[in-house]
């Protein structure tokens, strides 16, 4: 069968790097695969989308030895504007991605370049908007979006130039389940009917599988495996956490988040969230899960301050939020964003992790002690001096992690901080803030990922439609399936379960 991907890398090195990123990947890719990527972080799995696409070397400052074809033509030859004629490519941080100021812009740009006509520019971008649902928002900026929205839009403007090729890297890391799976659905539809020739690094859900023909396996920037789905199934497992956890020490006197009636609405009257009624106890750990767009980011804007209640009030550890003490009550908030490049800003891994720790009375010893501990705990030991911007997608999250972690704080407010990591990996976040949350501290926990709430965290609440909708133990989460359904946060079905 004809390969439309050959790949042929002896080596791909960056400047003052003795070990090359990627090296020895000699493989063919069948024109109408769909292969899924896998690997832990660094492991090469977005460094190799780039060398496809010829983004590296002609974009990233590095040197190529061997060949990469596409479509029986070295890239090395085709101009980085003119790849977007064979394939389709979506970067982990959509909003990295986008160049337009509008979301209907965003959606049209890349088909209007496609000479084609008004009328079929208009079917296309109609056509994948009722598809990802987000024509309800086609006006709105595309500052304002959440991530979950942002990657429906960059996902959007992908799908929508029909290329015969698609690189897509974790392309429902941010969005809910219920979409996640109709996206890899219609990704398969499009493979099978279409033969397009799909490539996509996988997420921890591991939905993917059910359409990919076989799984690339990285390691170390070489391929470590490279098996048919049943066969890599039988050799790696899947992934449970189910994890016991220790007995939470919550504090039932004690309100740590406290909600009266609080709302917010954006300029232009697009509403953020309704009138919110919730609290959060000393040593609790809740989850919180919604559809993208629920209003769930905006509950966390209300409660760090970043955006003001248009109604009611929010209260933090028994003080209402004021313009004037906000700045001293954040001191004792850790904040995981769902982006890491959002805070990070230093331009050494030991930087980042040690900023906080230049206003308190430490000698240095303790400092570095301090700060060894991080980086052994989130697992970035020995790459004190990288910058940041050198780390994979996964290993900044876990950076992020480190500099709220290092700071002892008393409330830890995670936006779905294990998207973009592995299973391993996101079962180190995630003990580590059930470790935490055990010992006292607060987590309020933002996440996609069902199992992951139902494993780690103590309380599930809902958000839908801008508003509280469902609360529940989450011990008991199986017992409320048929609301998550009806809710939007899963399929329907007598197979439905979380896994």
């Amino acid at each position: 069968m004809k390969p439309i991907i050959q790949l042929d890398i002896k080596a791909l090195t960056f400047p003052d790097e003795q070990e090359p990123a990627l090296k020895n990947i000699k493989l063919n890719i069948i024109e109408g695969e769909f292969i899924a990527i896998t690997g832990g972080a660094a492991s090469g799995k977005s460094l190799l989308l780039h060398a496809i696409t010829s983004a590296a070397p002609k974009f990233y400052p590095c040197t190529l030895s061997g060949t990469v074809k596409v479509a029986d033509q070295d890239v090395s030859s085709i101009p980085l504007c003119q790849m977007a004629d064979y394939l389709g490519y979506m970067m982990q941080e959509p909003q990295n991605q986008m160049v337009n100021r509008c979301v209907g812009d965003e959606l049209a740009f890349g088909v209007s370049n496609l000479n084609l006509s008004q009328d079929e520019i208009e079917s296309r971008v109609n056509e994948i908007m009722d598809f990802l649902g987000i024509r309800e928002f086609s006006g709105r900026y595309t500052d304002a979006l959440s991530g979950g929205q942002a990657q429906k839009v960059v996902l959007g403007s992908i799908l929508a130039m029909k290329t015969p090729i698609l690189l897509l890297d974790q392309p429902t890391a941010e969005l809910d389940p219920k979409t996640s799976t109709e996206l890899y659905r219609y990704l398969g539809q499009l493979n099978r009917e279409k033969k397009v020739t799909t490539l996509v690094v996988m997420d921890k859900s591991g939905e993917v599988l059910k359409d990919a023909d076989r799984v690339l396996v990285m390691e170390a920037g070489t391929v470590k495996d490279f098996l048919p789905v049943a066969e890599y199934h039988q050799k790696y497992g899947c992934r449970k956490n189910n994890r016991h956890l220790e007995p939470l020490q919550v504090n039932e006197n004690t309100d740590i988040i406290r909600l009266n009636g609080a709302s917010h609405t954006y300029k232009g009257g697009i509403t953020g969230c309704h009138p919110l009624n919730f609290n959060l106890k000393k040593g609790d750990f809740t989850a919180v899960i919604g559809q993208n767009g629920s209003g769930k980011s905006t509950m966390l804007k209300l409660i760090e301050g970043l955006v003001k209640p248009s109604s009611g009030s929010v209260e933090l550890f028994g003080t209402p939020v004021t313009k004037k003490n906000v700045g001293e009550l954040r001191r004792q908030i850790g904040f995981l964003f769902q982006n890491p490049d959002d805070q990070i800003f230093c331009s050494s891994v030991k930087d980042e992790i040690s900023y906080v720790l230049n206003n308190k009375n430490l000698s240095e010893h303790e400092q570095d002690q301090k700060i060894q501990e991080t980086l052994a705990l989130i697992g970035l030991e020995g790459l004190d001096e990288m910058h940041p911007q050198r780390l994979s997608r996964g290993q900044r999250q876990l950076l992020a992690l480190g500099s709220v972690v290092i700071n002892d704080p008393e409330l830890i407010i995670a936006d779905e901080p294990t998207s973009g990591l592995n299973g391993p990996q996101s079962q180190v976040v995630m003990e580590k803030l059930a470790r935490l949350s055990s010992q006292g501290v607060s987590i309020l926990l933002v996440t996609h990922d069902l199992a992951e709430a139902r494993d780690f965290a103590n309380r599930i609440v809902v958000m839908h439609n801008h508003q509280l909708a469902l609360e529940f133990a989450a011990e008991n989460m199986d017992d409320y399936l048929d609301d998550l359904v009806r809710l939007e946060l899963m399929e329907g079905g007598d197979d439905k379960c979380l896994t």
